[in-house]
């Protein structure tokens, strides 16, 4: 039986051996490769912790990148992948020809719009996934929350989403955001979150949990402004105390470890990044001791 460096070796040199447009065949990872999954709070419905943002491989219609990326994902048990837009297009052929659209949930954004603009997208966006109803509509970049919200409501009432979310990664948002968290109307919040933006786990977070509200945090790495810090600089260690074989795996399990966070989402059109990340979902996670010594380390870059 592998062990859990050796399949993270398989698995990394089957994505940079291959030659695209061939889709990735990595091995089969066991039970204890598949990540493990935490509770939707309003329904009991279980997410894998790492999930999939919006990928530029998705917005720009690469289809076989898309296999690929996909292919890595079930091979880990995910589910999670954030969409929206011409996206929905790329990602809804390739669930299609590997008949996955049902192990998938996607979270579905949607742009402030007047209500009968928006109900055309939700129903266009059900066409294009074959998911109707939609997993879970997310408000993004609200313009006037409570409004927009009215309509979000009215759409999941009358059926066309299991759950509604708004998805942000600004402190602009943070207040209307933890206003309408207290109404208790709302399944899910997507939230920019990592030891270079921390600022949602002074309210946002601690709320969620009070709220049961799930949590999407988004930006791990901040545009790859995180890999320009650590760029050169040796991974401290003690980061195998908790199985973390990466500097992109030492943000997520930073991430992770928080108890408001149900899923982290990373964006990347790399295959091999992919398995990187995701990885971070496996093994141990810091204690509330060692995260702080992370946050020691990234603030002495």
């Amino acid at each position: 039986m592998m062990n859990r460096r050796e399949f993270l070796c398989s698995a990394s040199m089957v994505v940079a051996g291959m030659s695209l447009p061939v889709v990735l065949r990595a091995k089969q990872p066991g039970p204890q490769h598949r990540l493990p999954t935490r509770r939707v709070p309003s329904t009991g419905e279980e997410l894998p912790i790492v999930g999939f943002g919006n990928s530029q491989a998705f917005r720009n219609g690469d289809i076989d990148v898309t296999h690929a990326l996909l292919q890595v994902l079930m091979d880990f048990g995910g589910r999670f992948i954030d969409t929206g837009g011409q996206s929905q297009f790329t990602l809804g052929e390739v669930m299609q020809e590997k008949q996955i659209r049902n192990q998938l949930f996607l979270g579905t954004n949607i742009d402030p719009v007047d209500e009968q603009a928006g109900l055309q997208y939700v129903e266009q966006s059900q066409d294009v996934q074959g998911k109707k109803p939609l997993d879970l509509l997310q408000l993004r970049r609200p313009s006037d929350l409570n409004k927009e919200w009215r309509a979000m409501r009215k759409w999941k009432e009358a059926g066309m989403t299991r759950f509604l979310g708004v998805a942000i990664s600004r402190k602009q948002y943070y207040e209307p955001l933890i206003a309408l968290m207290k109404t208790g109307t709302i399944d899910f919040v997507q939230v920019n979150y990592s030891m270079l933006e921390p600022e949602s786990a002074e309210r946002l977070l601690p709320l969620a949990q009070d709220q049961g509200i799930a949590v999407i945090t988004n930006r791990p790495f901040i545009n790859g402004q995180y890999f320009s810090l650590v760029k050169g600089k040796a991974l401290p260690a003690w980061a195998a105390d908790f199985d973390c074989e990466s500097w992109a795996q030492f943000s997520l399990k930073y991430i992770l470890a928080h108890p408001a966070v149900t899923c982290a989402i990373t964006e990347t059109a790399n295959p091999k990044h992919a398995v990187d990340n995701l990885s971070a979902g496996l093994g141990r996670l810091p204690d509330e001791r060692t995260r702080q010594r992370m946050l020691r380390v990234m603030q002495s870059m």
